[in-house]
């Protein structure tokens, strides 16, 4: 009985070692392989969650890409712009969607919880070190154990076929064509912000992501994108100003969140439609070519852009 235990825990130790090598080296060969270059050679880059995603159509803004992705938490942001910037050297300013709801714990789950994890882990397993899998696994250790066993299949697959393109799946402009937005203002209760619990985790990544801008020598902005005003996730608005003027005081913010758009023009109350985000990218190209990121006070600029613009002034590109 004691030598049979004794085997099973051996043959036990070898195969764990040999998934732990396999998965090790397999990572290794993907990551110095890996392509994350853009077409485009882009001067600008939008990072963030659906907010960004929906809002800024990048064929209509000049030298811009969007890399936003619905569901995404600034913990897997981080590693995707880690490896855009360093391989597309072109991009000379990042625009890091940052509004109310990326403060709130939910925020967690969208790191962690088993369905974010296995769509997300999978792709940039690759390029995180031992700690961030830690807090992975830690969190959630059946879904981590479940994620990196897709993750490795995933992996292999890219060797044998000798693919290490990611350009076309790590983000992009959503066309969003639903437009609910009256019926969800019928239905609409407004609360007071009560006890907001935080995601310390999400914003932690958000400082790392901005750190590593700033040492690529990229100017960084947070933005907060269009939202229609009877927005519920407004209701934190209190807390996250807080925590933008104590936290990120030093980091540059812009603000379109009151940018004036019809119910039509709105997806729902957070997001935009494809006429909303016609609407709102033909302007912001036209803010960018004017020069815009060299005045000193930007947000006087689009406070007084947004208070004389009216629903029948649309630029055309």
């Amino acid at each position: 009985m004691r030598q049979f235990i004794k085997l099973t825990v051996t043959f036990l130790i070898v195969l764990f070692t040999l998934i732990f090598v396999l998965i090790e080296s397999t990572e290794y060969v993907i990551d110095r392989n890996s392509d994350f270059k853009l077409n485009s050679n882009p001067k600008y880059l939008v990072l963030g969650h659906s907010h960004s995603e929906c809002a800024f159509n990048d064929s209509l803004i000049d030298n811009f890409k969007n890399l936003s992705e619905s569901g995404e938490s600034y913990f897997y942001t981080y590693f995707k712009a880690k490896e855009v910037l360093k391989q597309n050297p072109s991009i000379e300013t990042v625009f890091v969607e940052f509004t109310n709801n990326q403060i709130n714990e939910s925020m967690n789950y969208w790191i962690w919880k088993e369905k974010y994890m296995v769509n997300r882990f999978p792709k940039y397993s690759s390029f995180m070190n031992n700690y961030d899998k830690l807090v992975l696994a830690q969190n959630n250790l059946s879904g981590y154990l479940n994620s990196t066993s897709l993750s490795l299949k995933q992996n292999f697959s890219r060797l044998l076929e000798q693919n290490f393109s990611y350009s076309k799946s790590i983000g992009g402009y959503r066309y969003l064509v639903r437009d609910k937005t009256d019926s969800l203002l019928n239905n609409i209760k407004i609360s007071k912000e009560k006890n907001i619990l935080i995601s310390e985790i999400n914003l932690n990544y958000l400082s790392k992501l901005i750190r590593f801008c700033e040492q690529q020598g990229k100017n960084v902005i947070l933005i907060r994108s269009p939202q229609h005003k009877k927005h519920l996730g407004y209701s934190n608005e209190l807390t996250y100003q807080k925590i933008r003027n104590n936290r990120y005081s030093s980091i540059e913010y812009l603000d379109f969140s009151n940018f004036p758009l019809k119910n039509s023009e709105f997806g729902d109350l957070e997001h935009l439609n494809h006429k909303g985000a016609k609407i709102f990218s033909i302007w912001f190209d036209r803010l960018l070519n004017t020069g815009f990121l060299k005045q000193k006070n930007k947000q006087a600029t689009i406070n007084e852009e947004i208070k004389t613009r009216t629903h029948n002034n649309v630029y055309k590109k």
